[in-house]
């Protein structure tokens, strides 16, 4: 418990991923991009100094009173580790700007990777394993590990890669196999490094980019064995990212060693109703229409919203519905986190 007698962030959302009431509502934000800018910093800045980057997340956590802190964004970490060119600009996570494999035959290119010695990754371990020091063990440290299957969509082109799919699946298949032992040889660095929770997420893998047939056969059965080893190896829970449509897959992802699922385009209420035995929701104010677009008080009504509709009965975190944008006015994420704090506390007084 922490000093004041109520739970540490940690133990709070370790509660509603084993069936538990916690003291309140976890609030979590993907708030990396926004705490750059929140710290007047810039993208470049924070990849030259880790410490820019730790700070800006250590002042998210005081000033909003969140229950987690972020590792800095870097989606295409094994990719470049692999062999792709990645482009790290001034301000914007970074990409990778074209296909590593034009062609098939290309696979023979891809590299084995050593997460301690590779590409960025180094510096990654680095910015967790400092953030892990100065959070400590009462605060969740929240990491992003690419699946294997986004990984392979990364360095092939997704197009190319749902045209492989149709004309060489063996060529997939073995593709899938080295990116699996990538991925989870970087996602277990970073446990290592002092991730308490392994995120992610695949939106190239939802309903409007594949079928389920095709996600059950080259998505599902590699992120599951993924995220079993990262658990096994250490991982305290695993947080799924569903971005976009995943309505017919969602059982899937269920069964894929994840313990929080952070929803998109769903109904809370529904969600919960459906899958709370199974999974943790997380969500989710509207994080374009709403925090970015909308007024302090359309946040204030859609956060009250969340919170009576996926609150009761626990299993639930408070969020927006993906990352929150770099340019949202920081008065509507303090309206938010008003909101949270007024009925945050069980039993619920709303």
């Amino acid at each position: 418990m922490a000093s004041n007698g109520k739970m540490t962030s940690m133990k709070r959302i370790m509660a509603v991923c084993n069936k538990e009431i916690p003291d309140r509502v976890p609030f979590l934000l993907t708030s990396r991009e926004f705490g750059i800018k929140y710290a007047g910093l810039k993208y470049a800045q924070c990849y030259e100094d880790p410490n820019l980057y730790v700070n800006s997340q250590l002042r998210l956590l005081e000033e909003f009173e969140l229950d987690g802190v972020w590792d800095i964004w870097c989606t295409p970490a094994v990719d470049e580790a692999m062999g792709a060119h990645m482009v790290v600009a001034e301000d914007d996570p970074p990409w990778i700007p074209e296909p590593y494999l034009n062609e098939r035959e290309d696979i023979s290119k891809l590299k084995p990777v050593d997460p301690r010695k590779d590409g960025r990754m180094p510096y990654m371990l680095e910015v967790v394993s400092r953030l892990k020091k100065a959070v400590g063990p009462d605060v969740p440290v929240i990491a992003w590990a690419s699946p294997p299957f986004r990984t392979a969509c990364m360095l092939r082109g997704s197009a190319n890669l749902y045209l492989d799919i149709f004309d060489d699946p063996k060529f997939v298949k073995d593709l899938l196999d080295i990116t699996y032992e990538a991925c989870t040889a970087y996602g277990k660095a970073l446990v290592d490094a002092g991730a308490d929770i392994i995120c992610t997420s695949n939106p190239v893998a939802n309903m409007d980019c594949i079928s389920r047939r095709h996600y059950e056969e080259f998505s599902h059965p590699y992120t599951k064995k993924m995220f079993g080893e990262l658990k096994a190896h250490g991982a305290k829970a695993i947080l799924y990212h569903t971005c976009g449509r995943w309505d017919d897959r969602f059982d899937l992802v269920c069964a894929e060693n994840v313990d929080i699922i952070h929803c998109d385009k769903v109904d809370i209420k529904d969600f919960k109703e459906k899958y709370s035995d199974r999974i943790v929701v997380m969500g989710n104010v509207k994080s374009v229409v709403t925090l970015l677009q909308g007024t302090e008080e359309q946040v204030r009504e859609e956060t009250l919203a969340c919170l009576q509709k996926g609150a009761p009965g626990g299993r639930y975190i408070i969020s927006a519905d993906c990352a929150v944008p770099r340019d949202t006015n920081p008065d509507n994420v303090r309206a938010m986190a008003a909101v949270v704090k007024q009925y945050r506390d069980y039993p619920l007084n709303f």
